[in-house]
């Protein structure tokens, strides 16, 4: 409060006339209410120093008294903390950014200057890193002399740019208070109060408009795409007040006047006009139809079992189809007869598709969770959304990757092969199939085959288990698997050590089964101006070079198994990179073979520019580990990182770019 106070009161101190409570709030980056409330405090302030904080009526505050009782407080201020000027280029970054798109017009170096408390050179520094984000909008910034600075853009670039400024706004501890006060709906908090910092709107009142279309209607939004919706019309009520609409082909609003959700847009749209006093013309209506069709509807179970969606979308099944073909291929896992796997990334790709068209996003909640607790499948999805710029001629985000990856994960689970297990019991059998019944509730990893007790045990001569789970001690015997000591009662203890043994055997150690980096890769395995002029070319060179390297036991039979593979689905994966692999009987161990093109290699008809970076890995037909998802997976990961595959590309011998590999593996990627 003493922050905002201070700068208040220095803003009208130093005014040339008049502020509106608007523009206050706007350079604050806070509410109108929240000015209003700190207006009484602002007004004792001044009155302790002899001068009054009057209004006049459509004009705004400001400071009336003696010139030196206002120089007294000027000099008093600068004492207290300033909350108003941000101390980092990306703190003045974003708020330049903010100050021009929702300002509308164009502002002054010397305006944004006086504003942030800096000097017009270090605007002219801060003006790179705001051109640099306005372009990932597809926005420009207009510089003239002695005009000022201004965005142009479309309309439609425009608000993706507001609401991707939305989701990089920090929270603000001091709107809190205030925010708690008000009672809102399933717009959770974080995002309500960012949103409130860009536009000021009574949200309860918008709310209600979504929700009774919902409940006429009998449509039901999930979360996501429930608040993606309110700040579309936020966005959207903003820009018309400013009378800025947004235009679509008549074309296309006829189509979408022809589907089913249209009514529930219309009445969206009416209830905005009767409750913000703001006129919505059909091409907003239209656009807040793509929203409804982009949404992600609650589904239940019933609905996914029954789904078929082979004629009615064609486009999303065939996507679905080409993604679990690149999953599968990579994983090396039979996933074409999961139709739970289908049905799900139908019902997720149906909104996904608009989404993608329109250049709208979904925000994934939990989306570091999922990079960081499955990389592996994050990894695979990355490389499966090639699909979408095949299909639709755009790349996705990482928010969606997320979402794909988060299906294929749970069909790879439905998928795992089970540890067969033999339980070894002394107590009766009563004892014997409670303890097994535990076993499977606490353990899905795990298959019961047998139990059995210690004489029989002695008798066995071959199992076809993998663990013994025993009761009691097996000292004097050794078996040829591994043995877990339990007691017939399942205790806490046991559990964790059986979770142990259980994810051992499962993952196991990636390193031993690896050997690391160094096992995989070395300078013999890499070529830095490799001369290929098509796919079948490189391919065919870097066969070679594994078989002079000892590698594999034949370059024409290694060669063959990768084009194989590539006929299945091309591994050019965007950015000038392709990793190509396959296993076969040719390869003697785990491999892989670097190649780098300067001039580029055209790879396939649908993965954009030329190739520049090949990494192809030799996985031995008979490898049971899958290392090859293990390579895979984590080397999809690092190459997502820009500033990793220009070091690669960067590198001028190779022990630099083993270096570069080593690092990775060390921060745990591969």
């Amino acid at each position: 409060m003493e922050k905002r106070m201070g700068d208040i009161s220095r803003m009208l101190l130093t005014a040339a006339g008049p502020l509106k409570i608007d523009t206050i709030a706007e350079r604050l980056q806070v509410s109108n209410k929240t000015i209003r409330n700190d207006l009484s405090a602002v007004t004792q302030l001044m009155a302790e120093h002899g001068l009054q904080l009057e209004k006049k009526p459509g004009r705004g505050v400001f400071v009336a008294g003696a010139a030196a009782d206002k120089l007294t407080l000027v000099e008093r201020l600068r004492h207290l903390p300033q909350s108003l000027a941000p101390d980092s280029p990306q703190g003045r970054q974003s708020y330049i950014i903010k100050r021009l798109l929702l300002n509308g017009k164009q502002m002054t170096m010397q305006e944004l200057a006086d504003e942030l408390f800096v000097s017009r050179v270090t605007i002219h520094k801060d003006m790179a890193g705001v051109e640099k984000w306005l372009n990932h909008y597809s926005l420009l910034l207009l510089s003239r002399p002695n005009y000022g600075v201004q965005i142009e853009g479309g309309e439609e670039n425009w608000r993706h740019a507001v609401a991707g400024l939305l989701a990089e706004l920090k929270e603000s501890d001091e709107l809190r208070k205030i925010l708690e006060e008000e009672k809102f709906g399933r717009v959770d908090h974080k995002t309500l109060l960012k949103l409130k910092l860009l536009v000021e709107l009574d949200y309860g009142k918008l709310e209600r408009i979504i929700c009774q279309a919902e409940e006429t209607t009998g449509i039901s939004f999930s979360d996501e795409a429930y608040t993606g919706l309110i700040i579309h019309i936020a966005i959207a009520i903003q820009r018309l007040h400013q009378n800025k609409d947004i235009n679509m082909p008549e074309s296309l609003l006829e189509s979408l006047r022809q589907k089913p959700e249209y009514p529930v847009a219309k009445q969206i749209a009416d209830g905005i006009e009767t409750v913000f006093l703001v006129r919505v013309p059909d091409s907003e209506v239209g656009y807040i139809l793509l929203h409804i069709v982009g949404a992600k509807r609650l589904q239940n179970q019933a609905d996914i079992v029954a789904l078929e969606l082979e004629a009615e979308d064609s486009l999303a099944v065939a996507m679905a189809k080409e993604i679990i073909l690149i999953a599968q291929g990579v994983l090396g896992i039979a996933l074409e007869e999961d139709r739970q796997l289908l049905n799900g990334l139908v019902l997720h790709l149906r909104p996904t598709i608009n989404r993608v068209r329109y250049g709208m996003s979904l925000k994934n909640p939990i989306l570091e969770e999922i990079k960081e607790t499955y990389p592996d499948m994050y990894g695979v999805a990355w490389m499966a959304s090639r699909v979408f710029d095949k299909h639709l001629g755009k790349r996705i985000g990482d928010e969606e990757i997320g979402y794909i990856a988060l299906h294929i994960g749970a069909a790879v689970e439905r998928n795992k092969r089970l540890i067969r297990v033999v339980v070894v019991c002394g107590s009766g059998i009563g004892t014997s199939q409670m303890l097994a019944a535990r076993l499977n509730r606490y353990f899905r990893e795990l298959e019961i085959i047998r139990v059995i007790s210690l004489s029989e045990l002695e008798r066995e001569d071959q199992m076809e288990a993998e663990l013994i789970i025993t009761t009691i001690p097996l000292e004097m015997l050794t078996p040829a698997m591994p043995v877990v000591h339990i007691s017939p009662l399942l205790t806490r203890s046991d559990m964790q050590r059986l979770e142990a043994v259980i994810t051992e055997l499962t993952k196991g150690k990636d390193k031993e089964k690896t050997g690391g980096i160094a096992m995989l890769i070395n300078k013999e395995l890499m070529v830095l101006e490799l001369d290929a002029v098509n796919k079948e070319n490189a391919i065919a060179q870097l066969a070679e070079i594994a078989w002079q390297a000892g590698r594999v036991t034949s370059a024409s039979g290694y060669e063959s198994d990768v084009l194989k593979r590539e006929q299945s689905f091309s591994t050019g994966i965007g950015n000038g990179i392709a990793i190509p692999h396959g296993k076969s009987d040719a390869v003697k161990q785990a491999t892989i073979i670097f190649g780098r093109s300067r001039r580029g290699i055209e790879w396939g008809a649908h993965d954009g520019k030329s190739v520049h970076m090949i990494f192809m890995l030799g996985v031995p037909e008979d490898n049971v580990d899958n290392v090859h998802l293990k390579i895979l997976s984590k080397l999809s990961v690092s190459l997502m990182e820009e500033g990793f595959v220009e070091e690669l590309r960067a590198a001028k011998t190779a022990e630099e770019i083993l270096e570069k590999l080593q690092m990775v593996e060390e921060g745990g990627a591969i």
